[in-house]
């Protein structure tokens, strides 16, 4: 907290630059204009969004790890952790368990489906990519979610969304990733209770 107090104090849209090596911890900087999920969806447009939405794991048996090269960070579709050639880094590396995974998200328009990895996926599942890998990919388990799911019931998030494009000359995909999330908290009512109150005197002695 007392590292990143400057940063929370300074203006969001000075502090969230592309070139900062911070996440943003704003989920909507000032000027950003929230929009539907179903408005993202229709949008031709890639970039960055922010949206109001619920959040849901309707897919507990996918995988929620995947392994990535130490060096490039290039993905592996393997779960055998053994040393390899890497032939982007040219040279005998190892592989790593990466934290990765879909999740849908939900408000009045649409429902759509969205990745989050990384340190945000761990944060989410309250699990570490090793403890990941060693319950879906070691022992073969699947993973546990009753807790995840407590935890998002009920609740509306302001998430930070990036639409990428991916695919061959042929055919043109669009997907969606969460940057940041942060629980949307409720303003409470204008009106106060205005009740006269009795108010017990003290007791001399």
């Amino acid at each position: 907290a007392k590292d990143n107090k400057t940063m929370l104090l300074g203006s969001p849209s000075e502090k969230t630059s592309a070139t900062s090596s911070i996440s943003p911890m704003i989920v909507t900087p000032a000027g950003q204009q929230l929009i539907s999920i179903a408005e993202i969806s229709s949008a031709p447009s890639m970039g960055m969004f922010y949206v109001e939405a619920e959040m849901a794991i309707l897919d507990e048996f996918q995988d929620f790890c995947v392994l990535e090269c130490s060096g490039c960070k290039q993905k592996k579709r393997t779960k055998d952790r053994k040393d390899f050639e890497c032939p982007k880094c040219n040279r005998k590396t190892s592989l790593v368990p990466r934290c990765s995974f879909q999740i849908d998200l939900i408000d009045n328009t649409a429902t759509t489906t969205a990745s989050i990895s990384a340190e945000l996926g761990e944060k989410l599942l309250s699990m570490t990519a090793e403890d990941i890998f060693d319950i879906t990919c070691t022992k073969r388990q699947s993973l546990s979610l009753t807790h995840v799911h407590e935890m998002l019931s009920n609740k509306v998030f302001e998430i930070q969304l990036r639409k990428s494009s991916w695919g061959s000359s042929n055919t043109t995909n669009a997907t969606l990733s969460i940057l940041s999330y942060m629980e949307k908290q409720h303003t409470p009512d204008s009106t106060t209770d205005r009740t006269p109150k009795k108010i017990k005197p003290l007791e001399t002695g």
